[in-house]
């Protein structure tokens, strides 16, 4: 008889469902998609609601699909960042705040230039960013929402769904780990970030292993009551752990609405200049890295607002990538239009092209965003790799991997040979893992076909030139955002 774990991914575009059997081979998936508001410069809102229920109908979905009576566990994977007020009953006060909400520019400015911030980012493993629910939440406070003061709690999107079906407030260390509220050392509620924040532990949820786990008791899901619920952990650690990337000297770069270049540790990796994070996989098991905001959603907007044409996506990069020359003719893009993170945490960052004229065309528009995006993952990556230490091998996941051009270029910028590997949600895959592991079953996933990109050596010293440039004009123009 099979062994099927049901992994839920629940991401900022989406959330995912598998059922995942110990070789790691997927019997049956499903996917609801769900919108981001933009209601004021700066903000990125969603409805935590419509994402639980996007939860419930995948299990659903995937319980419809598979014989319960092989499966043996639920896990979560989930996106970091994300903060919402609620009331003692679990119920939403306000818009879920995602990762990619600025509106607390100003208060992770001062932060991050003081000691104060220094000393939190080592503390928490969290970069002083708007990203941040530490920041998130002096926003709140110094802008008098109302919410602030009558919230019961503030929690993460996963805990929100959490609540939903178990009717617990709990949040897994890797979660908590993102917080900029956590004491990664320690691994309790962190007194000096509590303090900035204007808030008290009771507040928040508490903090468990990512092996916690429970039941579902929500009456629409009263035929998964039997199964354990695994809480599980972020989907940047797992990720690594799904890409059997947890080796020291593995690299991974994940691309899809954003990005991170991450690389596994045993402890947390301390970068003076304060670019990397360092986010909890287990209780030992650290996960070193940075993160870009602009990945493929800067791309989907090329598509909706500035293409003349009516391709879709795929169309518009395989385009451009075969059309266009290396170093689009000298076109120049910084891809910053949601702000950025690594290296540079600058939110008030935006998107430029630079060094247009009459012989550039739309698909050099789009070809330079794809170097721009390339360029900035390779900044992230040396970042990493001076912390770090040199990479022996770079395993490439994300949305990015369905455009195989994307990535031979990607392997050009980087002048390296990629691996990837083909298969699902490496995300979603991490979760199963934990919950075999949790469940006693050993989760011996199949190595499975992969491809080797390495790098055109005709292209390399174009985009050397462009990376470059790339920094040159930033350098140039950061004071006048």
């Amino acid at each position: 008889m099979n062994q099927i774990v049901i992994a839920i991914d629940i991401g900022t575009t989406s959330t995912k469902a598998l059922a995942v059997l110990p070789a790691g081979s997927v019997v049956a998936q499903h996917q609801v998609f769900y919108p981001t508001a933009f209601p004021k410069p700066g903000y990125a809102e969603q409805d935590a609601n419509e994402i639980c229920n996007a939860v419930i109908n995948s299990l659903q979905a995937i319980a419809n699909q598979i014989n319960l009576s092989e499966a043996v566990a639920i896990s979560f994977s989930s996106a970091m960042h994300s903060l919402v007020a609620v009331d003692v009953n679990g119920r939403a006060l306000t818009p879920l705040i995602t990762w990619a909400d600025t509106r607390s520019v100003a208060q992770a400015n001062q932060l991050r230039n003081s000691d104060e911030g220094v000393t939190l980012q080592h503390e928490t493993g969290t970069p002083v960013h708007p990203m941040s629910p530490l920041c998130k939440l002096i926003w709140m406070r110094e802008s008098g929402v109302a919410e602030f003061r009558s919230a019961y709690k503030f929690i993460s999107i996963k805990e929100f769904v959490w609540h939903r079906l178990t009717g617990e407030f709990k949040i897994d260390y890797s979660i908590a780990s993102a917080t900029g509220l956590f004491d990664i050392h320690q691994q309790v509620w962190s007194k000096k970030a509590l303090k900035r924040a204007g808030i008290s532990s009771d507040q928040l949820s508490e903090a468990v292993p990512s092996t916690y786990q429970s039941f579902i008791s929500l009456p629409a899901l009263k035929n998964l009551h039997h199964l354990p619920l695994l809480i599980g952990a972020s989907d940047g650690c797992l990720a690594q752990l799904g890409s059997n990337a947890m080796q020291p000297g593995v690299l991974t770069i994940t691309l899809g609405t954003s990005g991170a270049v991450r690389r596994s540790a045993s402890r947390q990796l301390h970068d003076p200049e304060g670019r990397l994070f360092n986010y909890l996989l287990t209780g030992d098991e650290t996960v070193a890295g940075g993160a870009t905001n602009n990945g493929t959603a800067v791309m989907d907007w090329f598509v909706r607002e500035m293409a003349k044409s009516k391709e879709n996506l795929q169309t518009t990069i395989s385009n451009a990538c075969t059309n266009v020359a290396a170093g689009s003719e000298g076109l120049l893009a910084l891809p910053f239009l949601q702000g950025e993170r690594a290296p540079i945490y600058n939110p008030k960052a935006r998107g430029i092209f630079f060094n247009v004229s009459m012989q550039h065309t739309q698909q050099h528009f789009a070809h330079a965003l794809l170097e721009g995006i390339c360029y900035e993952l390779k900044w992230i990556t040396e970042s990493v790799e001076t912390v770090c230490g040199p990479s022996d091998k770079i395993v490439v996941s994300g949305g990015i991997t369905r455009f195989p051009e994307w990535v031979q270029m990607l392997a050009d910028v980087l002048n390296r040979t990629l691996f990837v590997t083909a298969g699902h949600d490496a995300s979603a895959l991490g979760a199963a893992y934990l919950a075999f592991k949790a469940q006693g079953i050993s989760f011996q996933r199949e190595a499975g076909a992969h491809t080797l990109f390495k790098p055109d050596v005709a292209r390399i010293q174009s985009y050397e030139q462009g990376y470059r440039q790339f920094k040159m004009l930033y350098e140039a123009v950061k004071n006048l955002f």
